[in-house]
Formats: C-alpha cells, sequence, structure tokens
C-alpha cells in the first residue's frame, strides 16, 4: 500500500483528484478542502484527528475511518459506500445530504451537530447519547436507537419507516411530521408534547364527502 503523507496533504486544496489503496500515515489532518475528489479503499485508520476540514461531493468506497475523531468536519453531500466508521466520533460535523450506504457506524459516537438531509437506512445505534443533533428530513428508514437518550434533537419530516426508539428517552425532542405509526416506540420515554403529536399523527383521517 501506498505512503502518501508527502503527496496528497501538502496543499490546503484539492479538487477532482482520484485517491485511493493508499494509507495515510500522519495523526491529524486539520483544514484542508478537498472538492469532488475520490477516496476509494483509502486508509485513514493512522489519523487520530481530523479536524476543520471540508469533504464537498466526495466519493467514498470501502475507505477506512475507524477510531478516528472527527471535530468541525463538513462531509457535504458525499458518497460514504461501505465504509468503516467503527467507533468513530463526530464533534459538531455538519453532514448535510451525505449518504452512508452499507457503511459501519457501530460503536461510533455523534456529539451535536447537522445530519440533516442524510441517509442514514438502517443504522443501529444502542446505548447511547444524543443531544442537540439535528436529522432534519434524514433518511432514517429501519434505524434503531435501542435504551439510548435523544435530547433535544431534531427529527422533523425525517424518513422513519420501521425504524425504532425501543426503550430511549426522546423527550424534549421534535418529532414533528413524521410517520409515528411506522415507528417501534414501545417503552421509550416521551413528553407530554410529543404524547399529543403522537396521538394526533396516529389517529389522523382524512374526511370524505359523501359524493365522492
Amino acid at each position: 500500500m501506498k505512503n502518501i503523507k508527502d503527496k496528497i496533504f501538502d496543499e490546503q486544496v484539492y479538487e477532482h483528484v482520484i485517491f485511493e489503496n493508499c494509507m495515510i500515515d500522519m495523526n491529524e489532518l486539520v483544514q484542508k478542502k478537498y472538492m469532488k475528489c475520490r477516496f476509494d479503499y483509502v486508509d485513514f485508520s493512522e489519523l487520530s484527528v481530523i479536524k476543520n476540514c471540508i469533504f464537498d461531493s466526495c466519493e467514498f468506497v470501502s475507505a477506512k475511518l475507524n477510531g478516528i475523531e472527527f471535530i468541525n468536519c463538513a462531509f457535504l453531500s458525499c458518497n460514504l459506500k461501505y465504509t468503516n466508521f467503527f467507533a468513530a466520533t463526530f464533534n459538531q460535523c455538519k453532514m448535510t445530504g451525505t449518504k452512508f450506504i452499507e457503511s459501519n457506524f457501530f460503536a461510533a459516537t455523534i456529539l451535536g451537530g447537522d445530519f440533516s438531509y442524510t441517509q442514514l437506512r438502517y443504522q443501529e445505534f444502542m446505548n447511547q447519547y444524543f443531544e442537540n443533533i439535528r436529522f432534519f428530513g434524514a433518511d432514517l428508514t429501519g434505524c434503531k436507537f435501542t435504551k439510548c437518550t435523544l435530547k433535544k434533537c431534531d427529527f422533523s419530516e425525517a424518513i422513519m419507516h420501521e425504524s425504532s426508539f425501543y426503550d430511549s428517552d426522546i423527550r424534549q425532542s421534535i418529532i414533528n411530521n413524521i410517520d409515528c405509526s411506522a415507528i417501534d416506540l414501545r417503552n421509550a420515554q416521551v413528553d407530554l408534547s410529543q404524547c399529543i403529536a403522537i396521538a394526533e399523527n396516529i389517529t389522523k383521517v382524512r374526511f370524505v364527502p359523501e359524493n365522492e
């Protein structure tokens, strides 16, 4: 595997560059911007921190990003397919429009940030604490939040077909305009406003005039 430490990270901005089958042999990556770049089979796992970096419309296939702490990073409209984020930490990151396609999120930690319009289908989170995370319009189909605490998170207009908040505390989170009937809410802790929203959502009926 090729060592690319001195070849692709000496510049601050990269555009339309293909990096593949490489290992990054350095401790941290700070204040870099990548636009429409490809990172197929790139091994980032030697890095401990990626900070203040922007990945805009980039492609990742089978990349290794496990164990990394991402601090104030942005992944904007990226495609991350078969990517390994095992035990990674996302600290106040902006992930708007990014697709996590069959990626490994096991033991990953999310500390705040914006995951609006992301695709996180069928991811599983257990015993996690989430606070002030925006999932507005995200595709959370089949996602399972089990025994989690979700405080002040915004799930407005998220797609949550066959999703689960089983045994989780979702009090103070926003669940406006989502299909609550498709969510497993068994043993979930909810507040009064959420109870009202859930009841209104589940009991919605359509008025049909007699002559229609």
